[in-house]
């Protein structure tokens, strides 16, 4: 009998240890995340497939705790923006009815906010609509990215949920371009004077650029334009969807727009300061990822990349990939005010300053202490402007 109890004993004290200690099974998941993945020519994106792969066992929340632990590992691993997409995606299956919710669980400004990405695009599961069915659709498409509830998105999250809402028009329409920038055209415009079509119709043509997965690639099969084609292709459209349908094409000039000179005659396309400067930071969103993130957070290569650039560009460069880094994940708002600190020694201090600051309620809700910690970590002139934004 005593023996019995003490193995009674035993097996309670171990079935709480167990529940009130869960973070001791997430650090085991991320170890055999990273010890896999160990010895693959890119881990990152092995973290990407693998991750995903644990939710069979694990919720959303702790397939992103597990990210956060890998990326305490392996430094490399910031940007996990794909990954986000294929957590979100997962969850979603489990329970379509409450694919808004999914939404609204998505962790903030994480995996640059890809995770909302993944929820829509498995609600319609790649399915093309009817136009009747499409109207159906419609009330949801105009809230989803709204506040509602317990939930108050930053300005970056909903920016990016209407960027994601631009890649499901393309399904839902069967990739007819101009009827999925019509509907970013309804979805985005707000009673209060928002406007999210920019970002929604970056996110139609960017389907045409970047397709990822196999239902990506077959909806723009035979659609995307060569390096020789794509002034053609984007002379069929007007408006944003021209300008998106240029900026958007940078894939295709990638090994140029790696040079200096390259990105300038790629934003050659326009003449608009406001387009240009949008172009340059369509640039660097990818280069920085390239320059700065799989450097562990070095400057040199950046440094000697935006230096090359004419003055006004140069300071758009900086400005750009110190935003950029914020974007990816706010724990990169050290680096990016560094950017800021290499830009003043090159003379264009102010434009990376001002940029950086003029976007950060973008990713700090007004008042919090991520925003607070963020502003005391400049110089006292920008720090008092920091917080008086």
């Amino acid at each position: 009998m005593r023996r019995y109890i003490i193995f009674v004993a035993t097996l309670i004290v171990g079935l709480a240890l167990w529940t009130i200690s869960p973070k001791k099974s997430l650090h085991a998941y991320a170890d055999g995340v990273v010890k896999k993945c160990q010895g693959v020519a890119y881990a990152p994106s092995c973290y990407d497939r693998e991750i995903p792969k644990l939710m069979d066992r694990i919720s959303m929340e702790e397939a992103f705790e597990v990210t956060r632990l890998v990326q305490e590992k392996d430094k490399r691993y910031l940007y996990c923006h794909v990954l986000a997409h294929n957590v979100s995606l997962r969850e979603a299956e489990k329970d379509l009815s409450n694919w808004k919710d999914v939404v609204a669980r998505c962790p903030t400004t994480f995996c640059n906010n890809g995770c909302q990405h993944g929820a829509l695009m498995r609600r319609f599961n790649a399915e093309s609509l009817t136009n009747s069915q499409i109207a159906e659709v419609k009330p949801d498409l105009m809230d989803v990215c709204e506040p509602r509830g317990s939930w108050n998105p930053r300005e970056i999250e909903r920016s990016m949920c209407y960027h994601a809402l631009g890649h499901l028009n393309m399904f839902i329409t069967k990739a007819d371009i101009p009827k999925s920038v019509e509907l970013c055209n309804d979805i985005g415009i707000k009673p209060d004077g928002r406007n999210y079509t920019q970002t929604c119709t970056q996110g139609v043509l960017m389907s045409v650029y970047q397709p990822l997965e196999p239902e990506d690639f077959a909806l723009v099969k035979d659609l995307t334009p060569t390096k020789d084609t794509v002034n053609v292709f984007c002379n069929q459209f007007t408006g944003e969807a021209w300008f998106a349908c240029h900026s958007e094409s940078w894939p295709l000039f990638l090994q140029d727009i790696k040079e200096p000179a390259g990105l300038m005659r790629f934003c050659s396309y326009t003449n608009d300061p406001d387009k240009k400067q949008n172009c340059i930071a369509t640039g660097m969103s990818i280069l920085t990822v390239f320059m700065v993130v799989d450097r562990g957070g070095q400057l040199d290569r950046l440094r000697a990349y935006c230096d090359q650039l004419p003055f006004v560009q140069k300071g758009q460069c900086y400005a750009a990939s110190a935003f950029r880094l914020v974007q990816i994940d706010p724990r990169y708002a050290d680096t990016a005010q560094a950017v800021c600190v290499v830009a003043q020694e090159s003379g264009v201090g102010d434009a990376c300053y001002s940029y950086l600051l003029q976007h950060a309620d973008q990713s700090f809700q007004e008042g919090s202490t991520e925003r607070e910690a963020f502003c005391e970590a400049f110089s006292e002139m920008w720090k008092i402007q920091c917080m008086n934004q």
